[in-house]
């Protein structure tokens, strides 16, 4: 069994509102490879785990099938590379791993600015509610008007 790993917009939407700031302290520490979300079956406890160097486990995949507390994993995310054997290897790895930070900071930049465009779109489609439920009122309130006001002008001529 392997846990799948999700890019950075997938893992913050299924970690939630609750996990935010773990998930920002967790992503700026750079001694970490990679983080693993648990659940219950529910999905109503959720946990982070952080794996690396120094850590409980060291790899994303030494945490398949482990349970923690009655949680399981249900995704990942790598954060870094894992380390490079030899010197040519350590150049690109180390040119991978600003491609990565670069791309993380990229997603979570786009995660901020979508969140952005969808509190925008509520309001303008309560505005829009709003424009509407008010024209409507304004045409039922002419229409309840307006064979009266035909009737004096046709009276008058």
């Amino acid at each position: 069994m392997s846990v799948p790993v999700v890019p950075l917009s997938a893992f913050s939407n299924l970690a939630g509102a609750a996990l935010v700031d773990d998930l920002r302290r967790l992503l700026a520490n750079p001694d970490l490879a990679g983080l693993v979300l648990f659940s219950d079956t529910l999905g109503e406890q959720l946990a982070l785990l952080p794996v690396g160097s120094g850590q409980r486990y060291e790899r994303i995949e030494d945490v398949a099938g482990v349970e923690i507390e009655g949680l399981r994993p249900l995704c990942a995310m790598q954060l870094r590379a894992e380390p490079a054997g030899t010197s040519g290897d350590s150049e690109r790895a180390k040119e991978l791993d600003k491609r990565e930070a670069s791309l993380t900071r990229r997603e979570r930049q786009l995660d901020e600015r979508e969140a952005l465009l969808e509190q925008r779109e509520q309001a303008l489609q309560t505005d829009e509610r709003d424009f509407f439920r008010r024209s409507g009122e304004l045409a039922r309130q002419t229409a309840e008007a307006g064979p009266g006001k035909r009737a004096t002008s046709e009276a008058q001529g």
